[in-house]
């Protein structure tokens, strides 16, 4: 494994810098490769919590238990491929309340690996999606050319669009946010050229995707 040692703003620093500093991140990198398998984040040299990336090869037990040597709080991600998407499946680990981890997943498109457009809270028994537990993100561009969540959508126990903010108005003023509904809803898309049918139900992915 590669060494990277981080500041909290994701600086590239030294080993002799970070011990100096009171939070650090450490990140391992695959050997020979731009890979990243874990991200520890370390506060006064001890490791209070860290992000393991998993592959489809590894145990995901062996890794847990390797895991739990290292810190009562982690998060293990594994990511696949579903089509134009990513679908982002995390378990977060946080030992000192339960054993069993919290169940997440989140879609992004290939092109944009940053801004979620969809994230689902699933149930620790059944691992069904928790609609009422679901955002999904539709973005736009700022006037300064800035990528922004320019609607945020909410839901309700049947799945059905509970709440979509438009910020498009104006992003620095919540009170000229628009609100809609799931009624209200052919309103909001009458706004925007592009189909935003997706985002009226909380569906993780849009009908066209399959996994890969």
């Amino acid at each position: 494994m590669k060494k990277v040692y981080k500041n909290i703003f994701g600086e590239v620093i030294s080993k002799a810098k970070a011990e100096k500093l009171d939070d650090y991140h450490l990140y391992y990198y695959e050997k020979d490769s731009e890979v990243l398998k874990e991200i520890e984040f370390l506060t006064e040299d001890e490791i209070y919590s860290i992000n393991y990336f998993i592959n489809h090869e590894e145990d995901e037990k062996e890794i847990v238990n390797y895991l739990k040597e290292k810190s009562d709080l982690f998060d293990i991600e594994k990511r696949e491929n579903a089509g134009d998407f990513i679908i982002a499946t995390n378990k977060m680990y946080s030992l000192a309340v339960d054993e069993k981890p919290l169940v997440s997943k989140t879609v992004f498109y290939h092109h944009d690996p940053e801004n979620f457009i969809c994230s689902q809270i699933l149930d620790n028994e059944t691992l069904q999606p928790i609609p009422e537990r679901t955002t999904k993100c539709w973005y736009a561009d700022d006037e300064n050319g800035e990528k922004y969540a320019a609607i945020e959508f909410s839901y309700q126990e049947d799945g059905k669009l509970e709440l979509a903010i438009d910020k498009t108005p104006n992003p620095d003023n919540d009170e000229e946010w628009e609100h809609y509904e799931y009624a209200t809803f052919k309103n909001l898309q009458s706004k925007i050229d592009a189909d935003i049918s997706y985002y009226k139900t909380a569906a993780l992915l849009p009908k066209m995707a399959d996994k890969e």
